[in-house]
Formats: structure tokens, C-alpha cells, sequence
């Protein structure tokens, strides 16, 4: 990327100000050096990615400490992960129900939206 950016004129690349790219230390090392006056801006979809491998991977590490063992499709645990990352159009009412009981018991006034 820094030899790209280095064929490219001196007034083009003054004249980015922003810059969207997923979540690399390369690219934002690259960014940094080629062009450090601009902002580095990351995707919605880059943060939720990287959001989901870090609970994926605390959810996985906890089971190994707790259980003494990897998680098993059958576990409750497991389930209620891939209800979490999938977008509410996708579920039917009552996994929505099921979800959203199970994150609001004990709170007054919490219905399905």
C-alpha cells in the first residue's frame, strides 16, 4: 500500500481527509505512515466482527476453565450465542421471546420490542 501511495501526487493524497478500513494493524500502520494528517474511521461490520471473536473466544475460554472441556453443540451456552449473532429478522417470535425474556428476568416493565 505505501508503494501505491507513494506513485500517487503529493496534492491527492493532502487532499484525503478520511480514511474507512477494516480492523488490521497493517493497514492503520500503512495509513499512519502514507498519510498522517487523515482520520481512520472503521466499519459497523469491522467492530461487530471483531466484537463476536472476542466474546466467541471468552465464551470458549470459560468453558474450557469451567467445564474442563470444549463446549458441545448441546450446550445452552452455545445456543444462546448463535441466537445473539443472528439479526432479529431471522428469528422466529418465540426465540425473540426466548432471548429476550432470558436478558430482562429480573427487570421490571421488560417486554419484546
Amino acid at each position: 500500500m505505501l508503494a501505491w501511495l507513494a506513485t500517487t501526487s503529493l496534492t491527492w493524497r493532502k487532499s484525503i481527509t478520511h480514511v474507512a478500513i477494516d480492523v488490521s494493524a497493517t493497514y492503520r500502520a500503512a495509513i499512519r505512515t502514507g498519510l498522517p494528517h487523515t482520520r481512520v474511521a472503521v466499519g459497523h461490520f469491522h467492530v461487530v466482527q471483531l466484537a463476536n471473536k472476542m466474546l466467541w473466544a471468552a465464551r470458549r475460554r470459560t468453558t474450557a476453565e469451567v467445564g474442563g472441556r470444549r463446549g458441545r453443540a448441546t450446550d445452552p451456552k452455545r445456543s444462546a450465542r448463535r441466537r445473539l449473532l443472528r439479526s432479529r429478522e431471522d428469528l422466529t417470535d418465540e426465540q425473540f421471546a426466548t432471548m429476550w425474556n432470558a436478558l430482562g428476568e429480573g427487570q421490571s416493565g421488560s417486554r419484546p420490542c
